[in-house]
């Protein structure tokens, strides 16, 4: 059996500790869960949860077989559904593998759950939404002549209708439908945006590695997003666990940028940390010009919103509440431990982006 155990409050019922889940368990935010798991906990003087970290190979969330054997095996308490087909571009290619992956896979996991009365965190992406507003009257594109005075210019809501572009975000909200549908305020559904971190393939570790390499870089200026470092959100989802939240919630870094912008600071720092010996132009470029380069070289794109940066403040809010007596949690926040980390989780993107750079 693959478990690790940490200090963290016994279940509810006080049967000790509780199985959580991880499935995905080679992603980069499953690897910030296990990682920053331990910080958390020291905030507690209680039992312990148990860990079980299931990689692709080990646990395929498409299978309905494989996952009621997990489920018979394991019998989380929790499962943090980490899992998930992140080809943008390859899922308008291959759309029956996105959706088993991002709609069947939580779907499965969800009906397990209800066998076992476990509950389920879900991950799920800003790519649910288009990026401009009253998208659904044009079936997610602006395309009269005023289709500027369309875009959407403040952070995403919870309650902001989504309106997919792409076969990746429809597949994703399919995901986010079947785990509500099914599970109902025994689900967490967790919606981020431009994720980076020390471990996988991210925008961040490329940036670094074409920095190194190359005499130039163009890159997007006219997407404008969120980026957040996993180990913030692993952060956000323990407390969202301890707290006992449901429904949906978004969480990013704090404030917006393009991905123009977001390269600008990514070498800023890296030069002034030592990670980068030397600085490289970088050339600001539209999401048209870079699409047409692309089909030039025999590849297509799928579409992404122009604007998809998510509004934190429900998720601040409801942390920031005295944690449920009922749950033998303690009433201060878990935004006081001394934990220096802990504190980047409510920064601006820049000073999440500092703290990572720091720690690689």
């Amino acid at each position: 059996m693959i478990s690790k155990h940490l200090a963290y409050p016994e279940d509810a019922k006080g049967n000790g500790p509780q199985a959580v889940l991880i499935t995905g368990a080679d992603s980069q935010l499953a690897k910030a869960l296990q990682r920053r798991a331990s910080a958390i906990a020291q905030a507690f003087s209680t039992q312990a949860f148990r860990l079980i970290p299931l990689t692709r190979e080990q646990l395929d969330i498409s299978d309905a077989l494989a996952v009621a054997k997990a489920f018979s095996e394991y019998r989380p308490d929790w499962v943090i559904n980490c899992a998930a087909y992140n080809g943008v571009d390859y899922a308008e290619r291959e759309p029956d593998l996105a959706y088993r992956v991002n709609s069947l896979g939580p779907e499965l996991l969800a009906k397990q759950c209800i066998n076992l009365d476990a509950r389920l965190v879900h991950i799920s992406s800003d790519y649910v939404f288009s990026g401009v507003v009253f998208s659904g009257a044009f079936d997610g594109n602006a395309v009269n002549s005023d289709a500027s005075l369309l875009q959407k210019t403040s952070p995403y809501l919870e309650t902001d209708p989504p309106s997919p572009l792409s076969v990746y975000g429809k597949s994703k909200l399919a995901g986010e439908d079947a785990v509500l549908r099914l599970l109902g305020e025994r689900a967490i559904v967790i919606r981020t945006a431009w994720l980076y971190g020390q471990d996988g393939h991210n925008f961040v570790k490329t940036m670094l590695k074409l920095m190194q390499t190359q005499a130039s870089l163009n890159v997007i200026d006219d997407q404008i997003g969120s980026p957040t470092w996993s180990d913030a959100l692993a952060y956000t989802v323990w407390q969202l666990i301890l707290k006992q939240g449901q429904g949906v919630f978004h969480y990013a870094g704090l404030g917006e940028c393009s991905w123009y912008q977001f390269a600008c600071e990514i070498q800023r720092q890296a030069l002034q940390f030592k990670l980068l010996t030397k600085q490289i132009p970088i050339v600001p470029i539209d999401s048209a010009g870079y699409a047409a380069k692309a089909l030039m070289q025999g590849k297509s794109l799928a579409l992404r919103p122009s604007y998809s940066a998510l509004c934190s403040e429900k998720l601040q809010h409801f942390i920031a509440m005295p944690a449920l007596q009922t749950q033998n949690l303690p009433t201060h926040n878990l935004q006081d431990h001394q934990d220096p980390l802990m504190s980047i989780v409510w920064q601006d993107w820049r000073q999440q982006l500092k703290a990572m750079l720091q720690s690689i």
